[in-house]
């Protein structure tokens, strides 16, 4: 019996819990759960130098508001979330992404413009649905050539980068039907 003491004052629920605590700290959790409903999140000009993880993870895992409405005739249905698709993280301090950056595979619009990104991680392959990435504004050097397999960009923004050359296999986007790069100032891109 007293070692059951201890546990009375504590949430049960606290070890099931999957959201960092320092999330809400750049990311309120009324912005989460609009973009739970919308499927849409803009963190831009937050100054973020990472991409917070309850970002990458706002649909794997169960959000704060379950942890405060259980019951199944609330208005609130978490449950009946919406997949992420589109990520606006632009205008920010981002050296880089990681790969879980394929834990969001919904997303149709990825725009990552004006940060500091030297690379773009090879996860991006497994975002089969991205329709739009622009990347323009950033410090990109190269392009992965897992950039290939997006086979339903239509756009793609490249424009203001270090890029020298596109790699092999970027005929077969064959919907891409927006492509801004090739205008860049005194550089040379080899095609």
């Amino acid at each position: 019996m007293s070692r059951l003491k201890g546990i009375a004052g504590r949430d049960t629920r606290a070890g099931f819990r999957t959201e960092s605590r320092d999330c809400s700290a750049c990311v309120p959790q009324g912005l989460l759960k609009a973009a739970r409903k919308s499927g849409q999140l803009n963190l831009s000009g937050r100054n973020l130098s990472e991409v917070p993880q309850c970002v990458w993870r706002i649909n794997v895992d169960i959000p704060e508001e379950a942890n405060q409405n259980l019951s199944f005739n609330a208005s609130e249905r978490w449950w009946e979330q919406t997949d992420l698709t589109k990520l606006i993280i632009s205008n920010n301090k981002l050296q880089s992404l990681t790969d879980d950056l394929r834990l969001l595979p919904a997303l149709t619009v990825l725009d990552i413009h004006d940060n500091q990104l030297t690379s773009l991680p090879s996860a991006i392959r497994e975002l089969e649905n991205l329709q739009k990435l622009n990347v323009s504004h950033n410090k990109l050097k190269i392009l992965p050539e897992e950039i290939t397999n997006l086979r339903n960009l239509k756009g793609l923004y490249l424009q203001h980068n270090e890029l020298t050359c596109i790699p092999e296999g970027f005929e077969q986007l064959n919907n891409l039907e927006d492509l801004k790069c090739i205008l860049l100032i005194n550089k040379f891109i080899q095609l």
